[in-house]
């Protein structure tokens, strides 16, 4: 059997209208490479470019484009004006957890009874569940309105109306099989919803609704405006395109977050350290959103809830706490689980024969398995199911795709195995009776080798344009980074440099990062390839090369200069 590794990345170069991007060049006073990269993201006029690089609140789309929002508009000022309770349910998510946040502050700002409710992910599950539904009709709720779930919750929508409790939908997710009995369904991928958009988060779906009330109630835009900081956080954690009214969100949102008076967020941005000033895309995915997400991942989400709630600074701080140590804990069984299923695949896989890779074990824990399938799919370029079997038999799952695969059109080939699923093209979750998994493994490989071949499972690095060394200069970069913030569908500037040569011995540093100094045309520039040390000797030995790297600014003694982070190596 041919052992299982780590395939090496293909670098290409993204095809563009050349024509194009000379016009454009010509048209806003910028080098060609720079024009290659905004018609590469379809930005091919003046007026684009100027939507592009000044976001602007007025691009954001009337909210009563969505057919069903006079209905949930009118349905929940109709519970407040009668002073009826309503109960906000989110997921556990980054993007429930904000949309929580923003429904609950907004409703009560308009005076309502407001509770919330979000499901133990290990014991309920995704979306609504029965003991939801029923803790809120204990509680006298008489209408729920969701946050990035319930598309999926049929049954439970009628047992919420059983019990005599309404139930406006907001969510983002695919819809499969007949749509809830609600009395309002806001989800842009629900067909013939009429919203012209289709990539906004839950917590984007949440805003929208907010714009609504707003509106119905004659307030001004900075009433609902004011809540992107909470908005961007869930938009960007969510790993939505960045593109449209999303990235509008995101730029407006993070200034916003720059100066947020919200207590908790600034208690979180002030325990990692994080400048709120020059907040990125990646500090907001990598330092903000695992800890948010970590209580929920291990159990109670309510703990983000309050950090985003809280009024009390000092709370805040307490809560700040709790969530950074809860995502350490998550760290560790993260790490954990990762080691073994990358042990299993190298001793059980073959590379020629698995398209996919589906693993379960009794100890992963049902929290951190979506991760740890991300980081096997970082390492062997395959769709990938990991599985939690718990004590009653039924495994929950978490799955990642990989090159062009889309996810959720492989797990529908497997519905007569699972006990209940739902995602998208990236990604999904599933249940799954452990005597199901071979099964399971066997038809979701074929579903995936039906749609794809061991050509295209490899890690692909797309360069945005081709440059030589002279063509980055400070002008350069400075421009490249008004396109932020990146995310996907716009992401950070991937370019290429041949015919490289070594100035210096280049040498491995810290933990197997690659260090070069690159030298062409009597120019040098320093680059760093982070994970890249096993390329070394290949590179050392080489008589020239090509880089394909994102171009980042790096400080060192006080000195600041402009360095190569490279995402791939071609000798």
């Amino acid at each position: 059997m041919t052992v299982f590794t780590s395939p090496r990345e293909v670098i290409m170069l993204r095809s563009v209208d050349q024509a194009a991007a000379a016009d454009l060049a010509e048209k806003l006073n910028v080098s060609t490479a720079v024009a290659r990269i905004l018609v590469g993201r379809g930005l091919t006029t003046y007026e684009a470019c100027k939507d592009f690089f000044t976001p602007d609140a007025s691009g954001l789309r009337d909210p009563f484009l969505f057919k069903d929002m006079r209905a949930a508009v009118d349905r929940v000022l109709a519970a407040i004006d009668k002073g009826d309770r309503i109960a906000v349910y989110g997921d556990y998510d980054v993007d429930g957890v904000t949309g929580t946040a923003l429904l609950v502050r907004f409703l009560q700002r308009l005076g309502a009874t407001c509770d919330y409710y979000l499901p133990n992910r290990l014991t309920e599950g995704y979306g609504l569940s029965a003991e939801g539904i029923d803790t809120l009709a204990g509680r006298g709720v008489k209408l729920i309105v969701t946050v990035d779930c319930g598309i999926g919750s049929r049954e439970h929508v009628a047992r919420a109306a059983r019990a005599g409790i309404d139930v406006v939908l907001t969510d983002h997710h695919e819809p499969h099989g007949e749509l809830p009995n609600a009395a309002a369904i806001l989800d842009p991928k629900v067909e013939g919803c009429g919203y012209p958009g289709t990539e906004l988060a839950g917590v984007g779906v949440a805003l929208k609704l907010c714009h609504g009330l707003a509106k119905a109630r004659g307030m001004d835009d900075a009433s609902w405006l004011e809540y992107l900081d909470l908005v961007s956080l869930g938009t960007a954690a969510d790993i939505v395109p960045l593109t449209g009214e999303n990235r509008i969100i995101a730029s407006l949102g993070f200034e916003r977050l720059g100066h947020t008076t919200n207590p908790g967020l600034r208690a979180l941005m002030e325990l990692q350290g994080i400048d709120a000033t020059t907040l990125s895309t990646g500090q907001v995915v990598f330092q903000l959103a695992p800890c948010i997400n970590a209580a929920g991942r291990l159990g109670d989400p309510g703990r983000g809830v309050q950090l985003l709630l809280t009024e009390d600074p000092a709370e805040a701080k307490l809560y700040a706490r709790e969530l950074r140590e809860a995502n350490i804990e998550r760290r560790a069984l993260d790490s954990s689980v990762q080691e073994q299923v990358v042990a299993w695949v190298e001793a059980h896989c073959d590379p020629s024969r698995d398209f996919a890779i589906v693993a379960a074990h009794h100890e992963w824990h049902a929290g951190v398995i979506g991760i740890a399938a991300s980081r096997v799919v970082e390492s062997f370029c395959r769709p990938t199911f990991l599985f939690s079997i718990g004590e009653d038999g039924l495994a929950k799952g978490s799955g990642r795709s990989a090159g062009m695969v889309h996810l959720l059109e492989c797990v529908h080939e497997c519905t007569d195995l699972l006990e209940n699923y739902g995602g998208h093209a990236a990604a999904a979750g599933a249940t799954i009776k452990k005597e199901n998994i071979d099964a399971f493994r066997a038809r979701f490989n074929e579903a995936v080798r039906a749609r794809t071949t061991l050509d295209d499972l490899v890690p692909r690095v797309v360069a945005d344009a081709e440059v030589e060394l002279g063509a980055l200069s400070r002008k350069f970069f400075n421009i490249v980074k008004r396109m932020a913030p990146f995310g996907p569908g716009n992401m950070r500037p991937v370019l290429l440099c041949r015919g490289l040569r070594n100035r210096y011995e280049p040498r491995v540093v810290g933990r197997g990062h690659l260090k070069m100094s690159v030298t062409s045309n009597g120019l040098i520039m320093d680059a760093i390839g982070f994970n890249f040390g096993e390329r070394l000797e290949e590179v050392r030995r080489a008589p020239s090369y090509s880089l394909a790297f994102s171009l980042d600014e790096n400080e060192w003694n006080g000195k600041v200069s402009l360095q190569m982070k490279v995402k791939g190596v071609e000798v």
